[in-house]
């Protein structure tokens, strides 16, 4: 099913205004979140691509490892737009490659300390954003459950 579309035999229901508005908040305040998490990545030296593959290199399988296509998945890349990635982050020193040692053609990346660190500052600055910010996220979900 395309996401755009509606279950068959649902009945469709009219949105409110209220609906309307708070859907409008919500991407707003999305917006204005993810600028500025492109800015506060700037600020540290990386771009917001980087920021979320060391995020997801941290935790996917609890950092042991993730393969480049596996990464490119999550992020909802192409394999080779992570490969390029992964060597920029690596050249960088923020992660490493490890050869798979269960398929020795593929490739593994592990986060580095310097990775680490980074990673840390920059979550830490998100998490307190989206802190500071929640009422406007929690709002919607609030609204958006009384409408149904």
């Amino acid at each position: 099913m395309n996401l755009c579309e509606q279950p068959q035999g649902t009945p469709r229901k009219a949105l409110s205004e209220d609906d309307l508005a708070a859907l409008a908040q919500f991407r707003s305040a999305l917006r204005r979140f993810l600028a500025f998490s492109e800015q506060v990545a700037a600020d540290h030296g990386v771009t917001v691509q980087w920021y979320q593959a060391l995020l997801v290199v941290r935790t996917y399988r609890g950092a042991k490892h993730i393969s480049v296509g596996e990464l490119a998945e999550q992020l909802m890349i192409r394999d080779h737009s992570a490969a390029e990635l992964v060597s920029r982050l690596a050249q960088a020193k923020l992660v490493r490659r490890k050869t798979d040692p269960t398929d020795r053609r593929r490739s593994l990346v592990v986060i580095t300390r310097a990775g680490e660190r980074r990673l840390s500052e920059l979550a830490a600055v998100h998490l307190k954003k989206l802190r500071d910010t929640r009422g406007v996220f929690m709002n919607f979900f609030r609204t958006a459950a009384e409408s149904q």
